[in-house]
């Protein structure tokens, strides 16, 4: 596969990969220990990715060593073996839009990405309301 090819399939693959998990581009980030406009060129495939990134990509999105260059070959990634055997807690909202039939892939994933960016929204509110209570506090 050539490199264009190989980029544009990682975008699509990451892109999907981290919306399966629920995650925002923010937290799939800091779990990848970069910034977050590197992710953001990673899922649109607009730059080519350096190896160095590959072992924070799969970990944030819970594959196995050797995915990112296996999608790249365009080959599938391996999903990591859970760490125990007790189940991740199901994402209601998330499910909820996950098995309504009557919504094509595309919408799903458009929802889905809509949520995340609210709970990003919901979570950066929440913490400037708790620096103005404390700034209260301490005032007081």
């Amino acid at each position: 596969m050539d490199e264009r090819g190989g980029r544009d399939l990682l975008a699509k693959r990451v892109r999907a990969r981290r919306v399966e998990l629920s995650l925002s581009v923010r937290a799939a980030a800091a779990a990848a220990e970069m910034d977050r406009n590197t992710w953001s060129y990673l899922e649109d495939g607009s730059r080519r990715t350096s190896e160095f990134k590959f072992a924070g990509i799969e970990r944030a999105l819970r594959w196995e060593s050797g995915s990112v260059a296996a999608i790249l070959e365009g080959r599938d990634p391996t999903p990591a073996q859970p760490e125990n055997n007790t189940a991740a807690p199901v994402d209601e909202e998330i499910e909820l839009v996950r098995t309504d039939k009557k919504l094509t892939p595309e919408m799903r994933d458009r929802i889905i990405a809509l949520i995340l960016e609210r709970r990003e929204r919901d979570k950066v509110a929440a913490i400037e309301d708790t620096r103005r209570m404390i700034d209260l506090f301490r005032r007081s």
